[in-house]
């Protein structure tokens, strides 16, 4: 598994390309089609799956180009790119209030995802075994996405940080069960990878996250 890294959005997402035998995904393409579209063509690979974290519009400004950049023919068959994401969160996909792109003053194409999950669901994605994990609080919806030794985390959780819960779907009470309930006591360490600033790991954040001094929190071994 190859992972590469780019800004998007105005906001400086952090967006990712996870790469398997010339074959990728995205996830959450905020924007700046051009640039992720550039690197998927220069590693020479195939788009299979755009995966999002959750519905902002800075986490899904490109899905609808790169669904149609990424449609291709395939024997015959037009193949194209399967748009993932937590199914409490679709309703963003077509609602500029709720993907909060109206306050932002932004444009965010609509599209309809193709596979709306729930959480708890493994999948074989370009050769890779990937699990979701519903981490609700920054949105309803809001997911991590587990593949091998990474997670992407999205909004929930950052370096030494926690995602908002201002929002109008937003629950502190739950993004604190998200984290502390469900993303630290997953056994061992992995190198989390969030939607905006710096990689941190489980085993740093379960030591030195502020949510911990809001929580009767004892650190797995």
């Amino acid at each position: 598994m190859n992972l590469f890294h780019l800004f998007t959005s105005p906001i400086e997402t952090n967006t990712y390309v996870v790469e398997n035998k010339r074959r990728c995904f995205v996830v959450d393409p905020g924007g700046n089609a051009d640039a992720i579209w550039d690197l998927i063509e220069e590693r020479k690979d195939k788009l299979d799956a755009i995966i999002l974290t959750h519905g902002h519009f800075d986490h899904i400004g490109a899905v609808a180009e790169l669904k149609r950049r990424g449609t291709r023919k395939v024997e015959g068959e037009i193949v194209t790119p399967k748009i993932i994401m937590h199914r409490l969160d679709a309703d963003k996909t077509q609602d500029s209030k709720k993907n909060l792109s109206i306050v932002a003053g932004e444009i965010v194409e609509k599209f309809a995802p193709d596979i709306l999950v729930d959480g708890g669901e493994t999948m074989k994605i370009i050769g890779l075994d990937i699990r979701f994990l519903h981490t609700p609080g920054h949105s309803k919806g809001s997911m991590c996405i587990m593949a091998e030794n990474k997670i992407f985390v999205g909004d929930t959780i950052f370096f030494m940080s926690y995602g908002r819960t201002d929002f109008y779907d937003s629950s502190y009470e739950e993004l604190e069960d998200s984290i502390v309930n469900k993303l630290f006591n997953i056994e061992g360490n992995y190198t989390l990878l969030p939607g905006h600033g710096d990689p941190t790991t489980l085993a740093f954040e379960r030591l030195n996250n502020p949510i911990i001094e809001e929580h009767a929190y004892v650190p797995v071994e």
